[in-house]
């Protein structure tokens, strides 16, 4: 009977030691599978992270192409607008030439005026130039010229041409004191 008991609580214990060790399997085997579903859920996120950078890479790469290519084609625009700009100023120099303005000149019949052949016209209200000493701006005053109302004074005659060349010497050697008085170099 003995061997019996013995046996009865070896069973017993064995039953309670199985049904101890029945929960902690479920136990391990809960965590084993939360573990490895973790671990897929971790995978995922880091491949779906991926996965966004690479279509955020993908976008700007070809928003940047983009902007290049357009760049391109406004650079390829600019030097077209360069070339039509360098053309048309050489079309404007040619136009502007002495020699061309001249031609067109004498083909529509104009000639070159002569001293005799030139009138001055005085308009009345019209400001007229003022020396530093109060008179007339011209040729024989230096100084600064101011703008005045018009005078009443008649219409002086234009001023005669130099005939001596002294007094073209005296006329540049008063200019050029004047401008040695203002504090004005040559």
């Amino acid at each position: 009977m003995e061997e019996q008991r013995q046996h009865k609580t070896e069973h017993r214990s064995q039953q309670t030691g199985e049904q101890r060790r029945e929960p902690q399997r479920d136990v391990r085997r809960s965590l084993a599978w939360l573990t490895e579903a973790q671990a897929a859920l971790g995978w995922g996120v880091i491949l779906a992270l991926v996965a966004l950078l690479g279509a955020v890479y993908l976008y700007q790469t070809s928003r940047i192409a983009g902007a290049g290519r357009e760049v391109q084609g406004l650079q390829n625009e600019l030097d077209d607008l360069k070339r039509e700009n360098a053309g048309l100023e050489r079309q404007i120099a040619e136009a502007q030439s002495l020699e061309r303005l001249q031609a067109e000149a004498v083909r529509l019949g104009f000639v070159r005026a002569q001293p005799e052949d030139i009138e001055y016209l005085v308009v009345s209200d019209y400001p007229q130039a003022v020396g530093q000493d109060g008179g007339q701006f011209g040729p024989a005053t230096f100084g600064p010229a101011t703008f005045g109302p018009a005078t009443a004074t008649p219409a002086a005659a234009p001023p005669e041409p130099i005939q001596t060349m002294d007094e073209a010497i005296w006329l540049a050697l008063k200019a050029s004191l004047g401008d040695l008085i203002r504090g004005e170099a040559p």
